[in-house]
C-alpha cells in the first residue's frame, strides 16, 4: 500500500486592498460590537440620506431634461411632485442622522471611559510600573475621543459607499448599459484609493499616537514637577525635551499630510476623469441616437452623485491610520492581564477576626526580577499595633502591598482571621482596611469632600470628628473657606504635613478593623507629631494596626516591632527588649547613615 503524500501547504494568500482596509478596522469593530443596533440604525439613515438625495437630484434632472425637449406643464407636474416628495425625507433623515450617530458615539465614549477606568483599577499598580501616567491618560481621553470619528463619520458612510454606487450602477445600466460600464472602473478606483497607502497610513498613525502619548506624559511630568524643575534650575532642559518631542510630531504630521494630500488629489482626479468620461459617453450616445436626449442630465447627475459617498468616505479614511492605532492602544489596555484577580465569587461570610499572619512569604515583582522577600513570617494579633522597621528597600512596603493584595505572593501566604487573602474578593478585602500612604494624593475639590472619600455616606459631623482625631480640624477651620476650601491639584495649596493629616482623617472616617499607615507622620513637625501620636494611640485602640515607621518616636508607639532586613525578618519584639538586646533595631538607630532617624 503506497504511502499517502503529505499535503503541501498552500502559500498564504495576499489579502486584497479591501481586505487589508477592513482588517485595519477590526479593533474598532470589536469595540462597537455591543452597539450593533445603533450602528445598523446609523447605517440605514446614512444610506437613506444618500439615496433620497441622489434620487431627488435625478428626478430634478429628469424634469429639466423633459422640459428641454418641450414637455408640457401638465406632463411635468408629476415629476415636480416626485421631487417634492423625495426632498422631504432628506431633512427628516438628516435630523435622525445627527441624533443616532452622535447618541451612539457619545454612549460608546461614556461606556468605554468607564470600562477603562475600571480596567485601570484592576491593573494598578503593577501595570503602571513600566508605563507613564500621562500616556495612559491620553489613551483614556484622546484615543477614546478619536473613536467618535469612526462611529460618526466612518462606519455608516462606509456601508453607504458600498450600497449607493451599486444602486447607481443599476440605474445607469437601465438608462444605457454603456454608461454603467464607464462608471464601474472609476467607482472601483475611487473606492480603492484609501487602501493604496494603507500600510504607510497605519505606520504613521501608530507613530503619531505614540509620540502624542509621549508628549502628553512629558507635559504632565513638567506640570506636576514644576517646583522640582525650578528648584533644580532645569527648566531649559525640560523645555528642550518638549521641543524635541514637538519636532518629532511635526515631522510625522508633515508625512501624514503628504500622504493624505496624495490620496485627496488622486480621488479628485479620478472623480474629474469619471465626470468627463460620463459626459462624453452620454453625449456620444445621444448624438448616435442610442439614448433619448431627456435622459442626458439624469445620467450625468446619477454618475456624479454615485461618487459622493465614495469621496466622503475617502476623505475620512485618510485618518484611518490614527483611528486604527487608537483602537489598538485601547484594545491593548482592555486585553492586559491584571496581576491580581478575584479567585472566588464570595468572601468568608462570618465576621473575620482581624488577626494578620505572614507565613513564609516569598515574592518578586516579576519573573526576571530578584526576589524581594525571602520567607518572611510574623503575626499581628487583633487590636495590636505592630511597627515594620528597616532600611529602604528592605521589603516593608511590599509586605503592606501583599496584605492589601495589590500583588500576590509567589510562595507562602498572607492570612486574615485564618483565611488566605486570596479567599476574599478584592473589594471585600480592602473594605476591611484603611490605608494612609506616605505619598498622599488629594483631589481638586473641597476639604470636606476629600475626607468624605473615605466613606461617601458620612455626615458632616463624622467628617469633622475624624479631622479632629487626625489633628486637622484647627488648620482646616483656619483656611479661607474652612471646610469648603477647594484644595489645589494633589493638594498643593496645603503643606505636606497638612496633607498627611487630611489623609489620616480620611482613613479614620472609614472606621474599619485594620489600619495600615506607611510612615504617615513623616511630614509633621515636632508639635504636630506629638498631637498625632496621642491621636494614633486613641484610634489604634481596638484596631489591628500596621505601621511602617522610621522615626524612633513613632516606633515606640507600637506594641511590638518587626525589623525587616534584606527581605527577611531579622527580629521581633518590644522596643525595650530589642534595644536591650543590641540587635538589628539598635544597629539601625545607631547608624547615622540609616533611613531610621
Amino acid at each position: 500500500m503506497s504511502a499517502v503524500a503529505a499535503p503541501v501547504a498552500a502559500p498564504p494568500r495576499r489579502r486584497s486592498a479591501v481586505g487589508r482596509l477592513i482588517g485595519s478596522l477590526r479593533p474598532v469593530a470589536d469595540l462597537l460590537r455591543p452597539y450593533r443596533a445603533w450602528v445598523w440604525g446609523a447605517i440605514a439613515v446614512n444610506v437613506g440620506i444618500y439615496a433620497f438625495t441622489i434620487a431627488s437630484a435625478a428626478a430634478g434632472a429628469a424634469l429639466v431634461g423633459r422640459a428641454v425637449v418641450g414637455a408640457s406643464a401638465q406632463e411635468l407636474q408629476g415629476l415636480i411632485w416626485i421631487v417634492v416628495v423625495l426632498v422631504v425625507p432628506i431633512a427628516i433623515l438628516g435630523w435622525l442622522d445627527m441624533l443616532v450617530t452622535h447618541v451612539m458615539s457619545f454612549r460608546l465614549l461614556h461606556d468605554l471611559r468607564i470600562v477603562l477606568y475600571e480596567r485601570f483599577r484592576m491593573l494598578a499598580p503593577a501595570y503602571l510600573l513600566d508605563r507613564r501616567s500621562g500616556d495612559i491618560a491620553r489613551t483614556s481621553m484622546a484615543d477614546v475621543e478619536l473613536l467618535e470619528l469612526f462611529t460618526s463619520h466612518m462606519a455608516p458612510p462606509l456601508v453607504a459607499a458600498l450600497v449607493i454606487p451599486l444602486l447607481v450602477l443599476i440605474a445607469l445600466a437601465v438608462i444605457h448599459p454603456v454608461l454603467a460600464l464607464v462608471f464601474l472602473p472609476f467607482a472601483v478606483a475611487v473606492a480603492s484609493v484609501p487602501s493604496w497607502l494603507l500600510a504607510r497610513a497605519q505606520a504613521q498613525g501608530d507613530e503619531l499616537r505614540q509620540e502624542l502619548g509621549e508628549l502628553g506624559a512629558n507635559v504632565v511630568d513638567a506640570v506636576q514637577g514644576t517646583r522640582e524643575v525650578l528648584a533644580a534650575g532645569a527648566a531649559d532642559v525640560v523645555l528642550d525635551r518638549i521641543r524635541e518631542q514637538h519636532r518629532k510630531i511635526f515631522r510625522t504630521s508633515v508625512e501624514h499630510g503628504r500622504r493624505s494630500g496624495l490620496e485627496h488629489a488622486s480621488t479628485d482626479a479620478l472623480v474629474a476623469l469619471a465626470a468627463i468620461a460620463t459626459v462624453a459617453t452620454a453625449a456620444a450616445l445621444v448624438l448616435a441616437g442610442s439614448m433619448p436626449p431627456a435622459r442626458f442630465p439624469v445620467a450625468i447627475v446619477l454618475a456624479i452623485g454615485g461618487f459622493a459617498p465614495l469621496v466622503a468616505i475617502s476623505g475620512t479614511f485618510r485618518e484611518v491610520g490614527q483611528v486604527s492605532a487608537a483602537a489598538d492602544r485601547i484594545q491593548e489596555l482592555l486585553a492586559a492581564e491584571p496581576s491580581v484577580t478575584d479567585l472566588v465569587d464570595g468572601s468568608p461570610a462570618a465576621a473575620v477576626e482581624p488577626r494578620i499572619v505572614f507565613d513564609d512569604v516569598r515574592f518578586s515583582y516579576g519573573p526576571d526580577l530578584p526576589e524581594v522577600l525571602h520567607g518572611a513570617s510574623f503575626a499581628i494579633e487583633p487590636g495590636e499595633t505592630v511597627a515594620l522597621v528597616g532600611p529602604s528597600g528592605a521589603g516593608k512596603s511590599t509586605l503592606a502591598n501583599l496584605l492589601l493584595r495589590l500583588w500576590d505572593v509567589n510562595d507562602g501566604r498572607v492570612t486574615i482571621g485564618g483565611s488566605d487573602v486570596r479567599a476574599f474578593r478584592q473589594r471585600d478585602l480592602r473594605a476591611m482596611m484603611a490605608v494612609v500612604p506616605q505619598d498622599v494624593y488629594l483631589f481638586h475639590t473641597t476639604v470636606r469632600e476629600n475626607i468624605r472619600l473615605g466613606r461617601p455616606d458620612a455626615t458632616d459631623a463624622e467628617i469633622e470628628r475624624a479631622a479632629e482625631l487626625a489633628q486637622a480640624r484647627s488648620f482646616v477651620e483656619a483656611l479661607p473657606d474652612g471646610w469648603e476650601t477647594e484644595l489645589g491639584e494633589r493638594g498643593t495649596t496645603v503643606s505636606g504635613g497638612q496633607r498627611q493629616r487630611l489623609a489620616i482623617a480620611r482613613a479614620l472616617l472609614r472606621d474599619v478593623p485594620i489600619l495600615v499607615m506607611d510612615e504617615a507622620v513623616s511630614n509633621l513637625d515636632a508639635e504636630s507629631e506629638r498631637a498625632m501620636h496621642a491621636a494614633l494611640m486613641q484610634v489604634a485602640a481596638g484596631r489591628t494596626t500596621l505601621l511602617i515607621a522610621h522615626r524612633p518616636s513613632t516606633i515606640r508607639l507600637a506594641d511590638r516591632i518587626v525589623v525587616v532586613r534584606d527581605g527577611t525578618i531579622a527580629e521581633v519584639g518590644t522596643y525595650e527588649d530589642l534595644m536591650g538586646a543590641g540587635g538589628a533595631l539598635a544597629d539601625l538607630l545607631a547608624d547615622p547613615g540609616s533611613t531610621i532617624h
